[in-house]
């Protein structure tokens, strides 16, 4: 039900998330043909440079997508004061519930982490992970957790590398650059840390990209 929950809303949110965006933002999407091309399951990896990130996903996809639901990976307590706010008074909940998030808690193991994850992609669905584990800006990317490369390896789902870059600011909207990388299909043979420090690779290159 929450799959299919989840689709419509974000289905419905294009419109809204266009004209959001295209108002605060210079938007330049690279690469889209990688993503068109690519069929269910997949997990895509990117880095996490602000709480709106998982709304820009939506207009990485065309309006009348068959792709949708993107199931996002989330966390509820958060490096930054206000999302903590948020959460404390249910409003994250609320748009997780709405949008088809699944949580992970720190604490629980990878394994136990990653089972929603693996009946998502099993169903056929698409998972959205974030393997920084938390949110980044400084125009910098942190190391990846493991969790995306072992979810990948479980599921021979592949995997689609996108980077999100914030660039120069021009009167009241900022240069926002999303680069799609082609998918990468992995090898179950090597192991997830070589696997997680070729995301990362990816990912660093993409960012650099114009």
């Amino acid at each position: 039900m929450r799959k299919y929950f989840a689709g419509v809303t974000q289905f419905l949110s294009w419109p809204f998330t266009f004209l959001v965006f295209y108002i605060f933002f210079n938007l330049k999407i690279n690469g889209r043909e990688n993503l068109q091309k690519l069929k269910p399951p997949f997990i895509i990896i990117s880095n996490h440079i602000s709480f709106y990130d998982s709304f820009v996903f939506r207009l990485i996809l065309d309006p009348f997508t068959t792709k949708l639901p993107l199931r996002f990976m989330g966390v509820r307590k958060f490096d930054r004061f206000y999302l903590n706010i948020l959460a404390q008074l249910g409003i994250v909940d609320i748009v997780y519930a709405l949008f088809g998030v699944f949580v992970v808690e720190p604490g629980k193991g990878m394994d136990k982490n990653l089972e929603e994850a693996r009946r998502i992609i099993k169903s056929g669905g698409n998972v959205v992970i974030y393997p920084e584990g938390s949110i980044v800006n400084g125009g910098k990317i942190d190391e990846f957790k493991l969790g995306a490369a072992v979810l990948a390896r479980e599921t021979s789902a592949p995997v689609l590398p996108i980077s999100l870059r914030l660039g120069k600011k021009k009167f009241f909207n900022t240069e926002f650059v999303i680069n799609i990388g082609e998918s990468i299909k992995i090898n179950n043979n090597i192991p997830p840390i070589e696997i997680t420090n070729d995301f990362l690779e990816r990912i660093l290159y993409l960012y650099q990209l114009s």
